[in-house]
């Protein structure tokens, strides 16, 4: 028997279905579901050129023996490419239906994509499709749902969901805002471009046969390059929250998660002289001008806030397309000490994304500024910055 009294277990179990119902209604995992799979999709497919009819019949691949020799790269990038795919999918689904269900539907879902993607190679002769790939790929989608079941109902998940409430604006107006967040930070898993930047620094290549890198001169559009990219990230995130210390916080730590991506990524998969490549003089400047001019704008009200998000995320676009890279292709990877070719695609797919989450965000931050005018979010006043 309850020592509190009956009273106590009344309110200890609506406050459980409060937070469950909440949980079910919330559609984050969806939203970066979608986003993730179509990250897969172009992984899977670039360069997207040479469509041609294969000499076999499509579905050959199946039917090939498996190699006498297993890279562990490609074991590896196959089998946890597709974990979070299983793991949001699965996320998102348990809203509606009892978890084997769930585990079910997600691996099936993840198998069929990646057979789809695998047919889909045979038509690209730069793309070899194999059945290991599709063993290995829905391999990860099952252990990525049944990481979800295991750990989707830990209290550690409620914890987020509460601050998510208490720091986001209301109801599902932050979450796709928040899915393009996430899918941000796939735009800092090339530790070869500077943090915070898509635009290369000059004369990065070392001297042939050295591994030395001449000094050069401090890269003024480099650093501005950096400080807008930082500016347009932080007016975002600013965009979501409730509180204006809540902004300062949430932009701070997107900076902390960002510079310890780049670290992971370059100690595993950059040359020892080129681990820090991604961090320069030009890198630290920007950065600075840019968190300082995002921290004197929270003072304005937040339709101004979204209102000059827009702009400068037009200006971060505008930007990258402003300058040719001087690098070729294979130049742009002497970084790597990986020589797989898979690494074009990876560094690709970074670049692709890094191109494009500009227009998403501004797109996002100009259906929340039509939002704010008609009054659709309750308790946020259109014309009054976040609260302090």
């Amino acid at each position: 028997m309850n020592p509190a009294g009956p009273d106590t277990e009344v309110v200890t179990h609506v406050v459980t279905d409060f937070r469950l119902d909440q949980a079910r209604e919330s559609r984050l995992a969806l939203y970066c579901a979608g986003a993730y799979l179509l990250v897969i999709v172009y992984a899977s497919l670039s360069p997207f050129t040479g469509w041609a009819t294969p000499g076999v019949p499509p579905l050959a691949f199946l039917d090939e023996p498996w190699p006498r020799r297993w890279q562990r790269f490609d074991l590896f990038i196959n089998g946890a490419a597709y974990l979070p795919l299983g793991l949001l999918l699965t996320l998102a689904t348990m809203r509606w239906m009892r978890p084997a269900f769930a585990v079910l539907l997600a691996t099936l879902a993840g198998a069929a994509l990646s057979f789809a993607l695998e047919t889909a190679q045979m038509y690209l002769p730069g793309r070899v499709a194999s059945s290991v790939d599709l063993m290995l790929n829905a391999a990860g989608t099952l252990l990525g749902t049944l990481l979800a079941v295991r750990t989707g109902r830990m209290p550690f998940w409620t914890s987020v969901r509460d601050l998510r409430r208490r720091w986001c604006l209301p109801g599902r107006v932050a979450e796709p805002g928040l899915a393009l967040v996430a899918l941000w930070f796939l735009t800092q898993l090339d530790p070869s471009l500077p943090l915070m930047s898509l635009r290369a620094l000059p004369a990065t290549v070392p001297i042939p046969g050295t591994g030395f890198i001449p000094p050069r001169e401090f890269s003024v559009g480099s650093a501005l390059a950096v400080a807008v990219n930082t500016l347009a990230v932080g007016l975002f995130v600013m965009a979501l929250m409730r509180r204006r210390w809540h902004a300062l916080v949430a932009m701070l730590s997107l900076l902390a998660m960002a510079v310890l991506i780049k670290f992971g990524a370059g100690l595993a998969m950059l040359k020892a002289e080129a681990v820090f490549i991604w961090l320069s003089d030009e890198v630290l400047v920007g950065i600075g001008a840019g968190v300082v001019l995002a921290a004197v704008m929270v003072a304005l009200p937040r339709m101004a806030v979204a209102g000059v998000g827009i702009f400068v995320l037009c200006c971060s676009f505008v930007s990258i397309h402003l300058y040719e890279n001087p690098l070729q292709p294979l130049e742009a990877l002497w970084p790597f000490r990986w020589n797989y070719g898979q690494l074009l695609n990876y560094t690709g797919l970074a670049r692709t994304v890094a191109e494009l989450w500009p227009l998403a965000a501004a797109a996002y931050l100009f259906r929340l500024r039509r939002l704010l005018r008609r009054g659709a979010l309750p308790g946020i006043a259109p014309a009054a910055g976040p609260a302090r």
